[in-house]
């Protein structure tokens, strides 16, 4: 496997605009996926040479505090706050990652989860970050923004065009 900055286990779903789709049933196609503009304006824009580039790699589970977890290989690019690529083997617990949606830094709302009142800090909090097996690995690009938003929130790095 290369050194490339984009490893999604087969079963990693990303958005699109017929819902969450696993990487590996868009093999081979050109489809629209949520990602992020430098503007921090979110959109869609077209994912393409989305191919299996590994047979059975060991992979990492990221979970977040929402719950939602993914699974992509160490080498994986993610983007904590501020936009700050990180390679997920680095990644710890606590780690604010940039979400494709949020509240405002500060705003306060009722967690639907607990019901507790809570104060945004803009970001997906890192709760869980462990080995998650192995898994067939799946690269893609994305046009003009090079990133792209995985099912559970997270803004991730596509490989460049």
């Amino acid at each position: 496997m290369g050194a490339g900055v984009c490893g999604l286990a087969a079963d990693t779903k990303v958005e699109t605009p017929e819902g969450a789709m696993a990487i590996r049933s868009v093999v081979g196609k050109a489809i629209a996926v949520f990602t992020r503009e430098a503007s921090g304006r979110v959109r869609f824009r077209m994912m393409k040479s989305v191919r299996k580039i590994a047979d059975q790699q060991p992979v990492l589970k990221v979970t977040l505090e929402t719950g939602q977890s993914f699974r992509v290989t160490a080498e994986q690019v993610l983007f904590k706050q501020g936009m700050i690529e990180c390679r997920a083997a680095v990644v710890q617990v606590g780690d604010a990652l940039e979400p494709a949606f949020t509240y405002p830094a500060g705003y306060q709302f009722m967690d639907d989860r607990d019901g507790h009142q809570r104060v945004s800090a803009a970001s997906l909090r890192v709760a869980g970050l462990e080995p998650g097996g192995t898994a067939d690995i799946y690269s893609l690009e994305v046009s003009r923004t090079a990133c792209f938003f995985v099912s559970a929130g997270a803004l991730c790095k596509a490989e460049g065009p």
